[in-house]
């Protein structure tokens, strides 16, 4: 079991239904309630366009002018980018962002990144080139991100020495990864960097874990991002009941990378998905492989809800008897205002 755990609410604005003009509003108040429970971190992902057919919606595409407007509504929540896509950004850009964002929030940024082209078209649309060879692309990608590291810390940006303003330089220290696999992971560890795991992993979560905590230098603590897509229900076959459109949704979504699946049950599994009472909740995820590395639990309230004011739920019962077994020790700092 993994003692001190820190706990933050992931919103992955995939869905087509937590995309658009009122879902941003929804989500700020959902980030408010989690921080009123307890909860120590938010994560947003960057999503962006819509799909040409209308069916796939661009969810975020701007995380740090939501994390802003999020800052403004708390007072203790962190505020991490989960991840933004340094390739198709300024690196300089990400930089200064992040780096007023940090100033308005009184320090509260956690800088996410990934390596990635997004869905085909999406670079060309931003005028940039993604290289074709994997090899190609992870070396430009941590070029990308050394320059992004030492414009935080203060190094000269051009040859007249300018360099970033406002200067955070201990927003270095907060950068973390999105990794898919071991080999990136080690390359997280051996820059000190933190790293993010979703529910959907290309290898098994916990051998991207493993690695990572293998690579890191003496003296560094790990931070380890593990991302939990919960379903509280009355019983394991209410939930997976409940849950089953989201399900097979997001099955199909990611069948051709997901471990081989028949039955519903064996396709909840696959994509990490924790659901049943409170008792099967804690069971699920303290046994996952993956969860005797983590430092941080991201936990997602998506996909399977048929409303926000179910997700508000879902966040009370989970803090309240789930979090706590799993070693979080917030529960005695939440707002007595809740109550």
């Amino acid at each position: 079991m993994t003692h001190g755990l820190q706990l933050g609410l992931f919103a992955h604005f995939a869905e087509e239904d937590d995309a658009g003009d009122g879902a941003y509003d929804e989500f700020l108040d959902l980030f408010v309630h989690a921080e009123r429970l307890g909860f120590g971190y938010a994560w947003v992902r960057q999503f962006h366009l819509q799909g040409a057919d209308g069916r796939r919606a661009g969810g975020l595409p701007s995380p740090f002018v939501f994390l802003a407007a999020l800052a403004s509504r708390t007072r203790s929540l962190r505020l991490g980018t989960a991840a933004v896509t340094l390739p198709l950004e300024s690196v300089v850009r990400v930089a200064e962002d992040a780096a007023v964002l940090d100033v308005l929030s009184g320090g509260r940024v956690e800088l996410g990144v990934a390596n990635g082209g997004g869905m085909p078209g999406l670079a060309e649309a931003f005028g940039r080139t993604i290289a074709g060879d994997a090899d190609e692309q992870r070396t430009l990608y941590r070029h990308d991100l050394a320059i992004l590291e030492a414009a935080l810390r203060g190094a000269g940006l051009n040859a007249n020495g300018d360099t970033l303003f406002p200067p955070r330089t201990s927003l270095g220290d907060r950068l973390w990864e999105a990794t898919l696999t071991d080999r990136s992971a080690r390359l997280a560890a051996r820059a000190g960097h933190g790293v993010l795991i979703g529910t959907t992993q290309t290898i098994p979560a916990e051998v991207t874990a493993a690695a990572y905590h293998e690579a890191l230098p003496d003296g560094r603590s790990p931070r380890v991002g593990l991302s939990a897509l919960i379903y509280p229900a009355k019983d394991r076959a209410t939930g997976l009941r409940e849950a089953e459109a989201g399900i097979l949704r997001k099955w199909e979504w990611g069948r051709e990378f997901l471990p081989p699946a028949t039955t519903l049950e064996e396709k909840a599994a696959s994509l990490n998905i924790h659901y049943g009472a409170s008792d099967d909740l804690i069971e699920s995820i303290s046994t996952q492989p993956a969860f005797a590395f983590a430092t941080h639990l991201q936990v997602q309230v998506e996909l399977l809800y048929s409303s926000f004011a179910a997700r508000h739920d879902a966040l009370e019962a989970f803090v309240t008897e789930v979090a706590p077994a799993l070693g979080w020790a917030g529960a005695d700092h939440r707002e007595e205002a809740l109550v």
